[in-house]
């Protein structure tokens, strides 16, 4: 915390006192006593250092003088003095000039030609008078002189080496570094040559001699292979040859043609819409100019029908009777991917007698397309049940239509000639949110042990007559010979399962014991409007004649009477008498 002003005070006064006790007491004499001595070290210190330092300068330079003496005469005996003299004559030469003036001028006061040949005389003079000068002269220029012949001399032999002069068919081709290089440039030529007939053959024992030469005189094999071919033969033209994969495939006569070639065949595969993508070659595709022979020259025609001929051509299998997607699979050592990729709607078209593509057609020089489409697609709608309670199980009435909904996806496709291979999802936006379908169905179970009367209404919609089982064991028309007037419906476990009224209505017949004409104990209800509905086969009856029944309502349970080989129910709609298939009426 700050002090006040009397504190301070105060303690200012206190350190007063203590320096004047301090003074009055012997410490200040010995410490100005140790600051002299302190002093007086540090004097006698530097000055003995001065005092080395100085004599170590002198006994150096001592030492040095005689090297420097030495090092001084050698420069001066071979520049300096030169130097000298060379200065000394300069100043010679510059006073020569009026010497020459007055001779020239004395020599035409004598007469004119005098003056003509003392003048042709001064360079002689000339020469005589500083013949020293011109010695020095040539002695300093000698060493520089040496001095650049050693580095031109060094300079050429550093680019000069031994090679082999190849003598080819009597011609000389030139240099290569050894005979792998032959063998390598013998290799490419033979490479590039289309020898159908056998006529061309490279020489593999050339004349070779070893020679020294400048290494930029020295061939590569790509060079030497140029030259045995144009001393092979007359057939030789510079053109533009096609590497696929580092195989020669032919040449032609130029780099535009076969570039417009090339291009011609990247373009059949690019979009006309102006959308992102990439195309190009799966192939590695070089294009090589030189020298080849006329037989391997191509038109531009005849190489585009050479690139994009068909090296597989389309194969197809045929659907039989009980083929299924994953029995095809196994039959064409294909996975269900493959298929589906190559056959669009694969899965809803396994029919007999369907072709199914197995192999596509496949161009020699293929091409790979990297795409970014943009495209709406569909969103499934989902189905909720609601279950109503106050209606019996088997009820279903559907009270909101679904609606799909609708996405914009970005993504980028691989087409490989043609064909889809691949699709990554870039972004996806929903657009339009799908409308979920509401069904409403029966929650209400059947009493079996209840025959009260129903209320008889018809709604006009029949409901399935048998909650326990879905399946249709004989479908409604022609069987064995005869008409089959209604279904069965049966599956495993169904004997004495509830029978359930379709529809509301009045029970206007009855037959509760005995064979029934083959239908064994049987219902029929009538539900107005010249609807009426039959159950067969029953083991019990839990309705009688003009009974009201409610749809959902139990009438009876499955059995195995009247003329059947199993328990089942058989269940009719009759319209103004005539029976029809009830499957559209359920």
């Amino acid at each position: 915390m700050p002090f006040s002003g009397k504190e301070i005070a105060q303690r200012i006064a206190r350190f007063g006192r203590l320096l004047r006790r301090v003074a009055k007491t012997n410490v200040w004499p010995r410490l100005k006593t140790a600051y002299h001595f302190v002093y007086s070290v540090s004097y006698l210190t530097g000055v003995q250092t001065v005092r080395m330092i100085r004599f170590a300068g002198k006994r150096l330079v001592r030492c040095l003088a005689p090297v420097g003496r030495f090092l001084y005469k050698g420069l001066d005996f071979l520049i300096l003095r030169h130097l000298r003299a060379i200065g000394a004559e300069a100043v010679r030469f510059g006073k020569g000039f009026p010497l020459a003036v007055r001779r020239v001028r004395a020599a035409f006061q004598e007469h004119p030609l005098h003056a003509v040949g003392q003048a042709l005389l001064l360079p002689f003079l000339a020469v005589r008078r500083h013949r020293h000068a011109l010695k020095s002269l040539l002695n300093l220029a000698a060493p520089v002189a040496a001095v650049c012949a050693l580095v031109f001399t060094i300079n050429f032999w550093s680019h000069q080496t031994f090679a082999l002069a190849l003598e080819y068919n009597g011609e000389t081709l030139g240099y290569i570094s050894d005979e792998a290089v032959f063998d390598s440039a013998a290799a490419m030529a033979s490479d590039r040559v289309i020898n159908t007939d056998n006529s061309f053959e490279v020489e593999r024992a050339p004349k070779m001699t070893l020679a020294m030469v400048s290494k930029s005189d020295i061939m590569d094999e790509r060079a030497l292979c140029d030259s045995i071919l144009r001393s092979s033969s007359d057939s030789i033209a510079e053109v533009s040859g096609l590497y696929i994969d580092g195989n020669f495939e032919g040449s032609v006569q130029s780099r535009s043609e076969l570039d417009a070639v090339l291009d011609g065949i990247l373009d059949n595969y690019r979009s006309d819409d102006g959308a992102q993508e990439r195309v190009e070659f799966v192939q590695d595709v070089e294009i090589v100019e030189g020298l080849y022979p006329v037989s391997s020259i191509k038109t531009a025609e005849e190489m585009k029908a050479h690139l994009t001929h068909e090296t597989m051509v389309d194969k197809y299998y045929t659907i039989v009777k009980g083929d299924a997607p994953l029995s095809i699979a196994a039959k064409t050592d294909m996975s269900l991917e493959e298929l589906r990729a190559l056959n669009p709607g694969f899965d809803d078209n396994i029919f007999p007698d369907v072709d199914v593509l197995i192999q596509k057609a496949q161009p020699y020089l293929r091409v790979q397309v990297v795409r970014t489409v943009e495209y709406t697609e569909s969103i499934g709608y989902t189905t909720k049940k609601v279950e109503d309670s106050s209606q019996y199980i088997g009820y279903q009435k559907v009270k909101t239509e679904g609606q799909n909904g609708e996405r914009r996806v970005m993504a980028e496709v691989t087409y490989l000639d043609g064909l889809e291979q691949s699709r990554t999802i870039l972004s996806s936006e929903v657009v339009k949110e799908p409308v979920e379908k509401v069904i409403v169905v029966g929650a209400k179970k059947v009493n079996p042990n209840v025959s009260a009367q129903g209320d008889g209404i018809s709604t006009g919609k029949f409901i399935w007559p048998l909650p326990s089982c879905k399946m249709v064991a004989s479908p409604f028309g022609n069987r064995w010979g005869k008409s089959h007037k209604g279904i069965d419906i049966s599956g495993n476990g169904v004997y004495g399962d509830p029978i359930i009224a379709a529809d509301g209505g009045t029970v206007v017949e009855v037959n509760a014991s005995g064979w029934g004409g083959g239908y064994g104990l049987y219902v029929i209800v009538d539900h107005g409007g010249g609807y009426r509905t039959m159950y067969a086969h029953c083991s019990s009856i839990n309705v009688r004649v003009g009974q009201k029944v409610s749809q959902g309502q139990m009438i009876a349970r499955v059995g195995a009477t009247g003329n059947i080989t199993g328990p089942h129910l058989h269940f009719e709609i009759r319209v103004n008498g005539v029976p029809v298939n009830p499957l559209p009426y359920l």
